[in-house]
């Protein structure tokens, strides 16, 4: 038995051995064989759209080492044709290494950075394949092929929308930025609302380029000088959008949505300052999930304050998340179980407050901030009698009470917006239209808003009114409710 053991041992180490030497020796006898390079694959069509999938595969023979048992190693080259491979890529794969596989990705980023391929310019190229033999009696053997291929500029991880129409206006710094889509290299999505106006991408917060900009088919181009065309994609109506773009492909889809109408129309202020009646709020003209509502809260006790959604109806109201909410609690439900009601402490009544209610859902919100209005109001603008000079800015005067302000007077054809503080660095607040270049025309209480530009993010929003038609004019403005009426007296 132990014979047996041992005789099994030993055939199996032999065999072991006789193994490893047979395979020694067809690794380093080689006769006579001819080295001969082959390229499978197709190079011509490099897409970042498939930039993992294998591009191009070189295959070679094992050339030869004359029969005299010497081990062979390979280099493998690639290099611009007929620069006789000065430069470029050049790989020492050592022995028993008969092909290099390249996917899109690998060979475009190695074209681009390591020979200075331009991206999307088809070059020429060369790849070659050097065999070694460790005898120095052998030469060593080279084959060589041709080839043309385009590379593709690598897309980037970061996309930024910028421009007048996006939230954050034309500042690069402040560029909104979009969303990549798990798993799909090079697409970005967006949902948000826009403003008619135009916007492009950026690649790099902070940095006007390199740029995707409008193409004349309306796909995509890449912009990476100022030289090049600056097209933009334009917006015609104020909404909610969603933006999807593959930069692998060029193309963008831009869509609408009509379904994302606020969950309701309608919203009433109610509660002891309206003696429980409800009172509508005024929906923003700019994002129409918004309600606000101007004020003064006269009380002589406590007061309680919630929002109804139908005239009349204590149905479907949106309270505070919890119970005797102090009005600085900014966390909304519409719950038809409880009945948690803001409470203003005496002490905080008697004084102007604005109040905003944001339904939006799952992000509702309510905010409510004291207001003190603004000691004088000027109207600026190359259509106003003193034009775009702020420190001469045409002053309105203060009506009946310290929130309304008037003026009359001629206006010519141009624009105008309405200055709270005649700040010269041009920041500041201002009263502005619900979109860009909104006609100035006859009109009773027209929803206006109240942009402080001095605040994160406000910096760049810029719209003002357009007077198409000279004439005498009246404009009435209330701080506090922020609406205006305007009269054309001739």
């Amino acid at each position: 038995m132990k014979k047996d053991i041992y005789k099994i041992l030993i055939f199996s180490v032999a065999s072991l051995f006789l193994g490893a030497c047979a395979t020694d020796e067809m690794e380093l006898n080689k006769g006579y064989d001819t080295l001969t390079l082959s390229l499978s694959d197709s190079t011509d069509s490099l897409k970042q759209a498939n930039a993992d999938a294998t591009a191009a595969t070189f295959k070679w023979t094992t050339g030869n080492n004359a029969n005299t048992g010497a081990a062979i190693s390979y280099v493998f080259e690639i290099a611009k044709k007929g620069t006789n491979f000065a430069s470029g890529i050049y790989e020492n794969l050592g022995k028993q290494v008969y092909s290099r596989t390249f996917t899109a990705q690998q060979l475009s980023q190695a074209l681009v950075t390591e020979l200075g391929c331009t991206p999307g310019v088809e070059v020429e190229l060369e790849a070659r394949v050097t065999a070694k033999v460790s005898d120095a009696s052998v030469d060593a053997q080279q084959s060589t092929i041709s080839f043309k291929v385009t590379p593709f500029l690598p897309v980037t991880e970061t996309l930024f929308l910028i421009g007048d129409a996006t939230p954050n206006g034309w500042s690069a710094d402040k560029a909104t930025a979009m969303t990549a889509v798990s798993g799909v290299t090079g697409s970005f999505k967006w949902t948000g609302e826009l403003q008619k106006g135009k916007f492009k991408f950026i690649t790099t917060l902070g940095s006007f380029l390199p740029s995707y900009n409008k193409a004349t088919d309306n796909t995509l181009v890449y912009r990476s000088a100022d030289s090049d065309p600056d097209e933009q994609f334009s917006i015609d109506k104020i909404g909610t959008y969603s933006i999807t773009v593959s930069l692998t492909d060029l193309t963008i889809t831009i869509n609408k949505i009509e379904t994302s109408d606020p969950p309701f129309s309608n919203i009433y202020f109610v509660g002891s300052f309206t003696s429980w009646s409800f009172v509508p709020m005024t929906q923003d003209p700019v994002n129409p999930f918004i309600f606000r509502y101007g004020v003064v809260l006269n009380w002589v006790a406590d007061g309680e304050f919630k929002f109804g959604t139908t005239s009349g109806s204590w149905d479907n109201m949106y309270h505070p998340t919890i119970a005797k909410a102090p009005y600085t609690h900014t966390s909304v439900t519409l719950d038809g179980t409880n009945d948690n009601k803001w409470v203003m402490l005496q002490s905080e009544c008697g004084k102007a407050y604005k109040i905003a209610l944001d339904i939006t859902p799952d992000k509702e919100t309510m905010t409510m901030t004291p207001f003190t209005p603004y000691a004088g109001l000027w109207l600026v603008g190359d259509a106003t009698p003193n034009g775009w000079s702020i420190d001469k800015a045409t002053a309105m005067s203060q009506g009946d009470d310290v929130y309304t302000f008037t003026w009359t007077g001629n206006l010519t054809t141009g624009e105008v917006k309405i200055t709270c503080d005649k700040q010269g660095d041009w920041m500041g607040a201002w009263f502005m239209s619900s979109e860009n270049d909104k006609e100035l025309a006859p009109v009773t209480d027209e929803v206006i808003t109240l942009v402080d530009k001095s605040i994160a993010g406000n910096g760049d929003i810029d719209r003002k009114w357009k007077v198409k038609t000279a004439g005498n004019y009246t404009i009435t403005l209330n701080q506090l409710t922020e609406k205006m009426t305007v009269v054309k007296n001739y």
